[in-house]
């Protein structure tokens, strides 16, 4: 057979050329940090579940963490601010300077002494306890349909085992266990809610809100009749929760 030799042109020879490891390596970024007003450091947190961690990523990673320490530090820095102010008025001995220290302190505190009024928490409560509503409302609704899923299994193996059909009962053990394996991991999601509910009770008892609901603790996959038990104490929760909210006024 006959070779022919066509030339290429420059530009496609090298898109042709096999890449070399320099032109595969991945970035090796460095961890970006923060320090706080407060002497602390943050850092960006390289999440491997969503992919590579790449600078970007980080960055993004460290704006969700400052964003609400910021927003919580306003109150804080503007009292450390009075605090500051008050001591070079003192300092001073001049009566004039002191007073109009403690005016100009008071017009900036207003806001932040107004939270910690009933009327001043209502409307982060309220929007507070619809999140919470809303949180186990999501964990409701997977578990029932993982419980709905566990039931139909149940039902299969059942029939499967009567029928001797042994390759049918080994997909659907498969299929209980990965079952399972989600109920578990659901309701392991209860717990940070659990800790949000406790951190919200100096709040509610600052606005004289009761909130007298206790959430089931987890139960067995294995045990298909407690779990449609909590389910439904869990629902009542939900409902329970969800009122007061809507009573809150705001």
């Amino acid at each position: 057979m006959t070779t022919i030799d066509i030339p290429l042109p420059d530009a496609l020879t090298s898109a042709l050329k096999q890449p070399i490891c320099l032109d595969l390596k991945l970035p090796k970024p460095e961890i970006p940090s923060l320090t706080l007003p407060t002497g602390g450091a943050i850092k960006g947190m390289a999440d491997f579940t969503r992919g590579i961690p790449t600078e970007c990523s980080m960055n993004f990673s460290l704006m969700l963490q400052i964003a609400p320490i910021m927003a919580s530090m306003e109150c804080l820095l503007k009292v450390l601010k009075f605090i500051g102010g008050m001591v070079e008025a003192a300092k001073s001995a001049n009566p004039i300077k002191l007073l109009s220290t403690i005016v100009q302190g008071a017009e900036d505190l207003a806001p932040c002494l107004a939270m910690a009024t009933p009327a001043g928490l209502f409307c982060f409560i309220k929007a507070l306890l619809e999140l919470i509503a809303k949180m186990l409302h999501c964990t409701l609704d997977a578990l029932t349909s993982v419980v709905n899923i566990l039931d139909g299994i149940s039902l299969d193996l059942l029939s499967a085992q009567k029928d001797g059909n042994d390759d049918r009962l080994a997909a659907l053990q498969c299929a209980q266990e990965n079952a399972s394996l989600a109920a578990d991991s659901t309701m392991k999601s209860i717990e940070p809610i659990i800790v949000l509910i406790q951190l919200a009770g100096p709040f509610l008892s600052i606005a004289g809100i009761s909130l007298d609901v206790t959430i089931p603790s987890g139960v067995s996959a294995g045990d298909l009749a407690g779990m449609k038990s909590m389910l439904q104490t869990l629902g009542t929760v939900v409902n329970t929760i969800q009122t007061i909210a809507d009573a809150i006024p705001c």
